[in-house]
């Protein structure tokens, strides 16, 4: 699934390119991408491979409520995969009755009825499977929805995609042995991905998946913020590895920063993993750090023995979640 990743951006971009001009960019003055859990997801990497120097701003949005000065010249996009996510239902008839522009995501579910029945477009993406593994599809719909602002490209997605299939190829001809391999010092320990802020979608998949997929504890440590608390309670170092992603476009400040939280945990003698890829582009690098988020995560998953599929806690807390559908 995860190496069918470039085949499933490509299908949601498609999906998403059809319904793009029903939005009009001059009107549009900030977008807000609502979700959470695996949907939520979404939101972070799209804000991380718009033109960054671009309008609108894009906003990842995590709770129930918009902020109150939203209006008409806002963009909310609601993002289940299920559909019936009760925080990005509530967030979308918030936004509604404060009359912004919305277009939906989904596979189907109770967002999409609310939706519908309203006159609104919603963006249907394949339906049958787990939220986490619909990613690549829900950012490419995303994405392709958005191809008529300045800041969403079509030419460098659609470039970035063919540059992570020809990678992911690489990576079916290699194995996976060597990507169990390199999870191997996460085993028994709780591990904290440390990466730039420009990585902090991939850093962020990356605990999530391993959350989900391999029923892992860990937390996300993103610079230059981290640099001023995160380190100060790095005691007890062998509970722990520390995870690096490395950006080829972070900056020198951050570079400096991260290469000292290196040395002091190998002077140490704490575990930590280093992990960076060749890209041509600040697109293409993340598409690719989150490729290898889901098969680290799937590493782990194997070296544990446990199902990367199957959830076996939070199936008991969403019924109690749901009660509060809309």
């Amino acid at each position: 699934m995860a190496l069918n990743s470039p085949t499933m951006y490509r299908e949601g971009f498609r999906k998403g390119e059809t319904h793009s001009n029903s939005l009009n960019p001059a009107y549009v003055r900030r977008i807000f991408i609502a979700g959470v859990g695996g949907s939520g997801i979404v939101g972070d990497i799209i804000s991380a491979i718009k033109e960054p120097n671009s309008p609108p701003p894009v906003e990842t949005l995590k709770t129930f409520r918009l902020p109150g000065y939203v209006g008409p010249d806002t963009l909310l996009i609601p993002v289940s995969y299920s559909g019936d996510t009760v925080e990005t239902s509530w967030a979308f008839i918030d936004g509604f009755s404060k009359s912004v522009s919305v277009v939906g995501v989904s596979s189907g579910g109770r967002l999409t009825s609310l939706m519908e029945t309203r006159g609104l477009r919603v963006v249907r993406v394949s339906e049958g499977l787990q939220p986490r593994y619909a990613v690549p599809e829900m950012v490419g719909a995303v994405y392709g929805l958005l191809t008529g602002f300045e800041a969403f490209s079509r030419e460098k997605f659609l470039q970035a995609v063919d540059e992570l299939e020809t990678y992911a190829k690489k990576v079916s001809e290699n194995g996976l042995q060597p990507v169990v391999e390199h999870a191997r010092p996460l085993l028994g320990r709780h591990a904290v991905i440390v990466s730039a802020d420009n990585l902090y979608s991939a850093a962020y998949r990356l605990k999530c998946q391993l959350n989900e997929n391999a029923k892992h504890p860990c937390h996300v440590a993103t610079a230059p913020e981290a640099f001023h608390n995160e380190v100060e309670g790095w005691t007890s170092l062998g509970n722990y590895c520390y995870v690096f992603l490395r950006s080829s476009y972070e900056h020198l400040m951050v570079s400096d920063g991260l290469d000292w939280m290196k040395e002091y945990l190998s002077s140490n003698g704490a575990a930590f993993i280093e992990i960076s890829v060749e890209s041509s582009s600040p697109v293409s690098e993340v598409l690719k750090f989150l490729l290898m988020a889901d098969l680290l995560s799937l590493g782990v998953a194997h070296l544990k023995k446990v199902d990367p599929i199957g959830l076996q806690t939070l199936p008991r807390l969403r019924p109690i979640l749901r009660r509060h559908l809309p």
